[in-house]
């Protein structure tokens, strides 16, 4: 009798996925000698798959002393697990909830690089509602989800310091014509970004001063998700200390 052969692996994924493995919270950053030894391989070789991995954001070389450490992209990985756990037992019951208190229209965002993504929506019976789907992918740097999940990452300038002040942005207009929103962050773990919460209407007269009445009620569902989100609850009892006060990561 024949035995089954064994699941054919390609190497060099492999590899690459070893080299990420290496990095952890107690040695965060690493020279390329310390990564080649750690996962065996030739310091080439090793080179040229961490090269690989910074060219699509996975991992990032500093500058100062040509060390390695994980890039942005390994962030978005975690978040995107984590939310996808989560959806159906807290994003959208919160989002739901969000709508039937304020008769708004409610969406999840996330990041995928440098763009967002609406992976959630919830849509008020009485709300008049725009074309926007599940799914739908627009600049990260346009409108209300997009800048306030990167003022909590941490984002410089005036604009984004202004939005980590009050917990909350508004915008109208920016990234569709006919649209306007209001949003704040979500977090997970560590102060990790996973999200925004936002609210949406139609552009016109007065609606960010409408929207911006709403400011209050959302950021207590953002803590509260945030809250739910996070396994560790001495981190949640730190987290919503901090973020009734800043908002920042």
């Amino acid at each position: 009798m024949g035995t089954n052969p064994e699941p054919t692996l390609v190497t060099s994924a492999a590899r690459t996925l070893a080299i990420l493995g290496v990095f952890t919270i107690e040695e965060p950053h690493l020279g390329l000698s310390d990564i080649a030894r750690r996962v065996q391989l030739p310091k080439a070789t090793a080179l040229r798959l961490l090269k690989t991995l910074a060219a699509n954001g996975f991992v990032v070389q500093n500058n100062e002393n040509a060390q390695w450490r994980l890039g942005p992209a390994t962030a978005s990985l975690g978040a995107r697990y984590q939310v996808s756990f989560d959806i159906r037992a807290n994003i959208e019951p919160a989002l739901r909830k969000l709508s039937d208190e304020t008769g708004k229209d409610a969406s999840f965002f996330v990041q995928e690089g440098n763009r967002r993504v609406r992976l959630v929506k919830v849509m008020c019976p009485n709300a008049q509602h725009n074309a926007a789907r599940v799914g739908e992918s627009m600049p990260l740097d346009l409108g209300a989800a997009g800048k306030v999940m990167l003022a909590a990452m941490g984002r410089q300038g005036v604009l984004y310091d202004e939005i980590r002040s009050r917990g909350y942005h508004v915008t109208v207009a920016e990234a569709k014509s006919k649209s306007a929103s209001i949003a704040v962050p979500v977090f997970g773990n560590r102060w990790r970004v996973v999200g925004a919460l936002c609210i949406g209407a139609p552009a016109g007269a007065h609606v960010d001063d409408e929207l911006t009445q709403f400011a209050p009620r959302l950021k207590r569902a953002a803590e509260a998700l945030s809250a739910a989100l996070s396994y560790d609850d001495d981190a949640v009892a730190r987290r919503l200390e901090v973020a009734r006060s800043s908002w920042h990561p």
